[in-house]
């Protein structure tokens, strides 16, 4: 979508919103995917190896142990931070927003008159979800993520 130049707040912010999330949405993918090559790459090299019986067995034997290991980290650490969720999520999101920002663009240039009411009526009420959302899902992944202390 090409950018248009909208001088009101409340789209800057949306768009600001939809630009940080957008970013961390990329972020997250980025993560997934560079996951399951790891996954891939190990599996096939703990496949391979493990079919190389004639050469230096406890070479062979080691490193099918090592990246049998690494495998297992790799696992781990996408069920730890759950980053198929967060990609899928942020998506989400992504999408809800886009479409308030739709919906705004579409009052601001067809009903100019009544921009505030409508905001105030139906745009504002799910920007307020939509970021309630969010940060209940930042606070979610700061739970996981920070140790708990003990009092």
């Amino acid at each position: 979508m090409k950018k248009i130049k909208i001088d009101h707040k409340f789209y800057e912010q949306i768009q600001f919103d939809i630009d940080r999330i957008d970013r961390k949405a990329d972020l997250y993918r980025a993560y997934y995917y560079t996951l399951r090559i790891i996954f891939i790459i190990l599996a096939s090299a703990i496949t391979v190896l493990s079919g190389m019986k004639g050469l230096c067995e406890n070479f062979v034997l080691n490193s099918v142990l090592v990246l049998g290991a690494a495998s297992t980290a790799a696992t781990a650490l996408d069920t730890l931070f759950q980053l198929e969720t967060k990609k899928n999520t942020y998506r989400l999101m992504l999408v809800e927003l886009r479409e308030i920002r739709s919906e705004f663009i579409f009052y601001y240039e067809h009903r100019k008159t009544e921009l505030d009411a409508l905001m105030k009526e139906k745009l504002f009420p799910k920007y307020q979800s939509i970021m309630a959302y969010s940060k209940s899902l930042l606070d979610r992944e700061n739970e996981n993520q920070a140790p708990e202390q003990q009092p």
